[in-house]
C-alpha cells in the first residue's frame, strides 16, 4: 500500500483541493469551500508568518487539508488556529487526519505557545483530545493545546 505525501499549498498546486469540494458540501461542511475562496480572493492564504496549509496526497490523489493560522479571535501573536481538517469520507480511520495534524502540531511548537481550534462534532472533540488538546470554553474555541517553553 503506497504511503501518503504531505505537501504544503502554494497557487500552483492549490487547484488540488477541488478533488476534496464536491463530497465536501455532500457532507455540509463549506470549509473546503471557504479555503478556496479566501485564498484565492487574498483573505486567507496561510501566508503570514507562521501560517501554512497542507494536504496529504495518495495515489495523486488530494485525500485530505489541513492548515494554520494566526488565531483571528485574540490579539495574542503568540496563538495559533488549526483550520480546516478534512479528509475525505474513504480515507477516514486510516490515520491520515494524524498524520496531518502532527505535522500542524510540531510546525506550531516552532510558531506559537498555543494553538486553538473549534469543532462542535464531539467525535472529533474526542480526536483532539486524544492528540493532547485540552476541552477549553471560549469564544470561537472549543480545544487548545499549550506548548511548554
Amino acid at each position: 500500500m503506497p504511503s501518503p505525501q504531505l505537501i504544503v499549498f502554494t497557487d500552483q498546486n492549490l487547484i488540488l483541493i477541488h478533488d476534496l469540494l464536491d463530497q465536501s458540501k455532500q457532507e455540509g461542511y463549506e470549509f473546503v469551500q471557504r479555503t478556496i475562496d479566501d485564498w484565492t480572493s487574498g483573505t486567507n492564504n496561510f501566508s503570514a508568518a507562521g501560517e501554512k496549509l497542507w494536504g496529504l496526497v495518495l495515489d495523486a490523489k488530494l485525500v485530505g487539508i489541513g492548515g494554520l493560522n494566526r488565531a483571528p479571535y485574540t490579539d495574542d501573536t503568540e496563538t495559533g488556529r488549526v483550520r480546516h481538517l478534512y479528509i475525505s469520507k474513504p480515507h477516514r480511520r486510516k490515520g491520515y487526519a494524524t498524520l496531518l495534524m502532527n505535522a500542524i502540531i510540531d510546525h506550531a511548537r516552532i510558531h506559537f505557545t498555543i494553538i486553538r481550534l473549534f469543532t462542535a462534532n464531539p467525535a472529533a472533540g474526542k480526536f483532539y483530545e486524544a492528540l493532547g488538546f485540552q476541552k477549553v470554553n471560549g469564544y470561537k474555541v472549543s480545544h487548545a493545546m499549550t506548548f511548554p517553553n
